[in-house]
């Protein structure tokens, strides 16, 4: 019964759209919490601040995306428009800069 309802559910679009971004969140949650875990115990083993400064950040966001997954999928495509917008206008600028 369990396949079944799983299928229903990635079958039903409107329960899909939030399900997959949903399962997407968690698993790059999961990521962020190891490989933070990971920076952080290079950097305590001689990596530099640097390492263990990038693996804190990583464990505050896998913790963040872990702790409401569903308002992190919603929030996921907003946060990735405005990002891509700020480079888009980023990369704008540098093309007159290099070609003059």
């Amino acid at each position: 019964m369990g396949i079944l309802a799983g299928i229903f559910v990635v079958r039903h679009p409107l329960l899909a759209a939030l399900t997959v971004p949903t399962a997407l969140v968690i698993i790059l949650g999961v990521q962020g919490l190891v490989m933070g875990v990971l920076e952080i115990i290079g950097g305590l083993k001689g990596g530099g601040l640097g390492s263990f400064v990038l693996g804190v950040i990583n464990v505050l966001v896998g913790l963040l995306l872990l702790g409401s997954p569903v308002a992190a999928a919603l929030a996921v495509p907003v946060v990735f428009g405005v990002l891509l917008l700020v480079q888009g206008v980023g990369l704008i600028i540098w093309a007159f800069r290099v070609r003059a």
